[in-house]
């Protein structure tokens, strides 16, 4: 960098591009150059994005022979999200990862740029998911000393020859998420958050929910009413939420449907009669999987069910596509 105009984070795909995101810049001459050109060539093409327009900007300058010298930044120092999140494995949090721990203090990473994944909520939510969030809103999102929770956990689907089949990962995503509108449906009920478990994805693996949903569209209607699978683990999170806890099991107050085999049934009347009083800050619900919530009120169960049609929609981990869920049609 010191004899560098200026250096920035690098995007592989095809080529190496300049990544603006991230980037260190002299005073010189060249890099004010540089930077004149890329305002030139966003202002002539409303889609050439800023990390392209650098880059020819700088392309251009080498042509002239300007005598430009741009660089990259240390690519295991300053990560993008591609590399820090996919390439390393990171979906979620690692054990004994001190890149994934609440401190940091021994992370070798020093910079990680929240991209590879679209639109701003999806980038809260995995910022939030990996700890590295702090803000804490009006809402005391982190340090409500009020706010009361339900958690429960996905049970490990059973994957064959390492693998799940196309069938078998179409059927544990639709009860994974079936167990997630569930979660809602009872938080709804009593008033709590639902603070989300690990998902599983199409290779067996733990996975955050955006590998599931499009978080966008999910937090347009449920934005206040979830917590990432993480949320215990943050500094922010009072001691009393995180010690005051309850193992209690929904299926023992279910009926079993005759229609539908490993499907149980509860009334919003019964699960608000057995949970309403429970003093703890967090009810641990274990697994939902096969637990189906009937409401009582037939225009309140009309009016949730909508809202979960509008919220749930099929996307990729980088939430590049939107989807529909043809079993979630009325």
């Amino acid at each position: 960098m010191k004899q560098s105009d200026l250096a920035a984070m690098s995007e592989r795909s095809r080529k190496t591009f300049y990544n603006p995101g991230f980037i260190v810049v002299k005073p010189t001459s060249l890099s004010v150059n540089a930077y004149r050109l890329l305002r030139n060539i966003t202002a002539k093409s409303k889609v050439t994005n800023d990390m392209r327009a650098l880059t020819r900007a700088i392309q251009m300058l080498k042509t002239q022979k300007s005598g430009i010298n741009a660089t990259f930044l240390n690519k295991h120092i300053y990560m993008n999200g591609k590399q820090y999140f996919e390439v390393t494995k990171r979906l979620l949090p690692r054990a004994h990862d001190p890149c994934s721990s609440i401190q940091k203090i021994n992370c070798s990473v020093l910079v990680v740029h929240n991209n590879w994944i679209v639109g701003k909520e999806a980038k809260i939510y995995r910022f939030r998911e990996h700890l590295m969030w702090l803000y804490d809103g009006e809402d005391q999102y982190y340090s409500s000393q009020t706010r009361r929770y339900i958690t429960y956990t996905n049970p490990n689907p059973v994957v064959l020859n390492g693998r799940l089949g196309l069938s078998d990962d179409k059927q544990s995503a639709k009860r994974q998420l079936s167990a997630l509108i569930t979660a809602l449906s009872i938080g709804y009920m009593l008033n709590r958050v639902v603070i989300i478990p690990k998902f599983y994805c199409s290779t067996g693996i733990q996975c955050p929910l955006n590998s599931l949903i499009h978080i966008r569209t999910f937090d347009a209607i449920f934005s206040n009413q979830y917590r990432e699978n993480s949320f215990v683990q943050h500094p922010r999170v009072p001691y009393a939420v995180k010690q005051s806890l309850s193992n209690q099991r929904v299926f023992l107050a279910a009926t079993h449907s005759q229609f539908a085999e490993k499907v149980h049934t509860i009334t919003s009347s019964d699960i608000i009669k057995l949970f309403r009083n429970a003093k703890d800050k967090v009810i641990n619900f274990g697994s939902l999987d096969g637990i189906h919530v009937k409401f009582s009120s037939h225009s309140t169960g009309t009016a949730f069910n909508e809202r979960i049609r509008n919220a749930f929609k099929p996307s990729d981990y980088k939430q590049f596509n939107v989807g529909s869920f043809m079993w979630l049609k009325p």
